[in-house]
């Protein structure tokens, strides 16, 4: 009998310590709002440029990367686009440069992919007088070929040097991630059941299963791959691994 007692205590102790810590890993999971916090709580890092965190609930922290140095801080200052940032076509570039960054009134500005291959070049064109020494402002609107792939990019802005010569070489790097490409339909709830997420008209068997009433407060939207799908929740993992039942 003290050993039945013993056990059942044993059972009950282990469902609550079970029950904190799931309890206490939401909470902690739903308080990380950087790529610190995130990177710190030791979840997966994708070694993208930047870099990016992704937690167990779906949501995507891109790590913030300074791209202004001493140096050329004092050379150019690039007010849009900020470090890390989503963009889309066409891309606003705008900041200011002195006028020996550009060589007769302009100055490269080259977008790289991923693996370092060009996607586009173009000159950036000086808003005034480029002949000075002073800050000239420049401004831009990038627009991407149709066949660019959504996914981190690095933006240069080149100081131009008709001499060829590397010691007056300088240029500034600006990581940026290419968002997908918004599309004709928008992503809803499809199929015989509403199970599936999409911009199309689904048509799929109508068997009804436990977890499909789990996708009725969940939310239908374009994922980062630009395909629609579910987004992950904590909500939505819990409802899945434990369905309610079927009435």
């Amino acid at each position: 009998m003290k050993k039945i007692i013993i056990f059942v205590v044993l059972v009950v102790v282990c469902i609550l310590g079970w029950y904190a810590l799931k309890h206490y890993t939401t909470r902690t999971i739903s308080s990380i709002t950087t790529f610190e916090e995130c990177a710190q709580a030791g979840y997966p890092i994708m070694e993208s440029y930047p870099r990016q965190c992704r937690t167990p609930d779906g949501r995507n922290f891109v790590e913030q990367i300074s791209v202004a140095t001493s140096t050329l801080s004092d050379l150019i200052v690039v007010d849009s686009p900020k470090p890390g940032a989503t963009v889309k076509s066409p891309i606003h570039i705008s900041g200011k440069a002195r006028g020996n960054w550009y060589f007769e009134a302009s100055f490269p500005v080259i977008l790289k992919d991923v693996n370092g291959k060009v996607i586009i070049q173009t000159p950036m064109q000086a808003k005034g007088d480029w002949m000075t020494t002073e800050f000239v402002p420049f401004e831009l609107d990038l627009a991407l070929p149709t066949s660019t792939v959504p996914g981190p990019v690095t933006l240069i802005l080149q100081k131009d040097n008709p001499s060829g010569l590397p010691q007056h070489d300088a240029q500034i790097e600006i990581p940026l991630i290419i968002g997908a490409p918004a599309t004709a339909g928008a992503c809803r709830p499809t199929g015989c059941s509403g199970q599936v997420c999409s911009d199309k008209d689904v048509i799929t068997t109508c068997e009804y299963r436990a977890e499909y009433a789990c996708y009725k407060t969940a939310k239908c939207e374009r994922q980062v791959s630009g395909q629609c799908g579910w987004t992950p929740s904590v909500v939505l993992t819990q409802c899945l691994a434990n369905p309610p039942a079927v009435e």
